[in-house]
């Protein structure tokens, strides 16, 4: 592998390596954790008040949201019953 990646395709790269470590983390989670803390994670998440954070910046927030949406999606009682 030692093909040269445009900027692009690292960030797409990079991307796609974070998303198959979160699902892995979500799936060790999701064997482990009790609801109670799987809860607890989304509402912590939930819970940062981005009006006076440095780390306010667009992709930060949107960050956050999408990993509150992924552990509130991951972790809802339906899939709970598997």
């Amino acid at each position: 592998m030692s093909q040269v990646l445009s900027a692009d395709e690292e960030l797409v790269s990079d991307v796609v390596a974070c998303q198959l470590v979160i699902k892995q983390i979500l799936d060790v989670i999701d064997v482990i954790a009790p609801v109670e803390v799987r809860e607890k994670m989304a509402n912590q998440l939930k819970a940062i008040d981005f009006s006076s954070s440095p780390a306010a910046d667009p992709v930060t927030v949107r960050a956050v949201q999408k990993a509150v949406a992924l552990i509130e999606l991951k972790f809802t009682p339906q899939n709970e019953a598997h």
